[in-house]
């Protein structure tokens, strides 16, 4: 049950949604944003959740709030009763808090520079700083789209890492099998940047993404 239009955008909600798929993918899960009645059991009515994560023996239905759900909430209420006597399914409701929606202002960055810094993060990637470096790729991987996409140059386009992907793949920047690719790897970053200090990316993980920062800008120079 999404919020109402005037009381969160959609597009915001969509970003949200992105990032949760990026979480839930790494997991394992399959992911579907406003899942189609006939993937629902039908104990569930007439209710349709924001997003639906699977896997086997494990299905999650996902309710997403801008503001921390109430305890007394009774339309909250009325939904976990639905679940109720139903293990393999559950209800997870996640909320979004307004902070988080504030505008960030990020300069857009010339193609040129960008490429200065790619090489610095070959670099730092080869003398075994992969951590570092892996994260330094996903944020010239925005730079980059922020570079060449005249409608992300505004002062609050800072994007989640899956509606990135999205937008890499909806461009042409990247082929399905890179998507795929690059979705695993945003798993792995929300994981780094997240506190997994055990996280260990690979090399071919860092290129990877360096390689579609290249993609990006040779297009636009093409």
């Amino acid at each position: 049950m999404s919020m109402p239009a005037h009381a969160w955008s959609e597009e915001t909600e969509a970003e949200f949604l992105e990032g949760l798929r990026a979480r839930y993918e790494a997991e394992g899960y399959s992911f579907t944003i406003s899942p189609e009645p006939s993937l629902l059991p039908y104990f569930l009515g007439s209710y349709v959740p924001d997003a639906l994560a699977r896997k086997p023996g494990q299905n999650i239905a996902i309710e997403v709030k801008r503001h921390p759900a109430h305890a007394a909430d009774w339309q909250l209420q009325d939904i976990r009763r639905l679940f109720e006597g139903h293990p393999d399914w559950q209800l997870s409701v996640v909320h979004r808090a307004a902070a988080s929606a504030q505008a960030v202002a990020v300069p857009t960055a010339p193609p040129a520079a960008i490429r200065r810094r790619l090489e610095e993060t070959r670099t730092l990637s080869a003398l075994g700083h992969r951590r570092p470096a892996f994260v330094m790729a996903w944020a010239l991987l925005e730079a980059a789209v922020q570079s060449v996409n005249e409608a992300d140059r505004k002062p609050n386009s800072v994007r989640t890492p899956g509606s990135l992907i999205q937008t890499l793949a909806m461009n042409g920047y990247i082929a399905p099998a890179t998507e795929r690719r690059m979705r695993e790897l945003a798993g792995l970053r929300n994981r780094i940047v997240h506190g997994d200090i055990e996280a260990e990316p690979a090399a071919g993980d860092v290129d990877a993404i360096l390689a579609a920062v290249e993609k990006v800008l040779d297009t636009d120079a093409g």
